[in-house]
């Protein structure tokens, strides 16, 4: 049997099936369940090293590991606290912060010696944290050999039991740039994923060249809606989505005047926006969004309008009609009439028939809009939708129990909302 060959969507080389295996496109160490397998097992293993790592590693993917319990592919839950704090007013005093059996932060202070006089002697000091007292005989005897003095000559030893409220300081370098290359992979991949033909697309092979040769000053190409740290980039959507939630979004759409763009928000330390392509690969109004969730461990990616229609609730569609004013009382009468029907009407919303004045068959609704024009408003948590017909055409109802017919300009739906994703 013949080999498959794929195209790896990183070097862009095509290979056997058997050369990739599972990718995470949100790294897993930060809770990621969005798996692929269109990389490569090289490519992977670099991009985990030189594109992966700066966002996993980052000081405040630390943090929020920590906060959130995530361990790494060690099994161990990352320390973003790690290091040496010195004493702010005591440079000679340093401590640090462990992780304790139960999770939680514990002081440890380093021991630390001091030489001194008191009445007249030469004095030595050891100061050790309490999980260390039993050290202190040992710390003595070293110290003194390596100032050439014998432990015979100590002539009076004590200990005292002091409660340090030292305040103590360290210093945290923070990458602004090279943590930005694991966002540009994530829209990257979950734009490949979700829209086939942008693989193809010069912006795409380029941001691909990128990521295999680890460029980290290329990234702010396209990396460059926001700083990495600004949830306001997605305002627009917080009516629909729990950004609050322990969740990581991605959502792709077209930017009013930048083409094909990616937001990202992880959970709440990083959001970004992500320009793709100068080109729109989504018709007006379109979108995928992809929602990861930490609690329930599941990635899922939806249309928009499946977005609207798990947000939203359907309670009432009704048609928009223009009346002949020589006949309007009557026709008012039958179509607010409880048993008035137009043909249809039992379908979905927006499956019914179309006639001309003559009562011919046009079309189906859906198929009259499908360049619609959507008027939306919105009354308290009410979401209003006029989709409207082409106004040069005249498209009529058909009333099932009379078979009058009747002009329809639009049809409007009244949707409440019920939920957030």
């Amino acid at each position: 049997m013949e080999d498959v060959l794929m195209k790896c969507i990183i070097c862009r080389i095509k290979k056997t099936t058997d050369c990739f295996n599972d990718e995470h496109v949100i790294p897993d160490s930060l809770g990621g369940y969005y798996h692929i397998n269109t990389v490569c097992k090289d490519c992977n293993s670099e991009l985990g090293m030189k594109v992966d790592s700066p966002l996993v590693n980052h000081k405040l993917s630390q943090l929020y590991r920590f906060g959130e319990e995530i361990a790494g592919k060690s099994g161990k839950v990352p320390n973003p606290f790690a290091g040496t704090f010195v004493g702010k007013d005591s440079p000679d005093k340093k401590a640090r912060l462990d992780i304790g059996s139960s999770g939680t932060l514990e002081l440890y202070q380093l021991p630390s010696t001091s030489w001194g006089e008191r009445d007249g002697k030469l004095q030595l000091r050891v100061s050790v944290d309490p999980k260390d007292e039993g050290k202190i005989d040992q710390i003595l005897t070293k110290t003194l050999a390596r100032n050439n003095i014998s432990a015979n000559s100590v002539v009076k030893s004590y200990k005292e039991f002091d409660l340090d409220q030292s305040e103590y300081t360290i210093s945290w370098p923070i990458d602004t740039l090279q943590f930005k290359i694991g966002l540009l992979k994530i829209a990257y991949e979950f734009a490949v994923d979700t829209l086939p033909e942008y693989f193809e697309d010069y912006a795409a092979i380029r941001i691909s060249e990128i990521l295999r040769d680890a460029q980290y000053d290329k990234v702010l190409d396209y990396v460059k809606i926001g700083n990495g740290l600004e949830d306001k980039i997605w305002n627009p959507f917080n009516q629909y989505l729990d950004l609050e939630s322990r969740k990581h979004y991605l959502l792709l759409a077209n930017g009013d005047t930048m083409g094909l763009v990616c937001l990202i928000k992880l959970h709440d330390h990083f959001a970004v926006g992500v320009v793709l392509s100068p080109k729109c690969y989504l018709k007006e109004g379109k979108m995928f969004l992809g929602i990861n969730s930490l609690e329930s461990q599941s990635f899922i990616k939806l249309t928009g309008e499946e977005m609207l229609n798990q947000c939203l609730r359907m309670t009432h569609g009704r048609p928009v009609y223009a009346l002949d004013p020589n006949c309007r009382d009557e026709a008012i009468a039958e179509i607010e009439n409880p048993n008035y029907r137009y043909d249809g009407q039992d379908n979905k919303r927006d499956i019914f028939p179309l006639y001309n004045k003559r009562g011919e068959f046009i079309c189906y609704f859906h198929d009259a809009i499908s360049q619609k024009r959507i008027e939306a408003r919105q009354d308290g948590n009410k979401h209003i939708n006029v989709m409207w017909l082409d106004e040069r055409r005249a498209y009529f109802l058909k009333a099932v129990n009379t078979g009058k017919l009747y002009r329809i300009l639009a049809y409007e739906i009244v949707q409440e909302q019920v939920r957030k994703l």
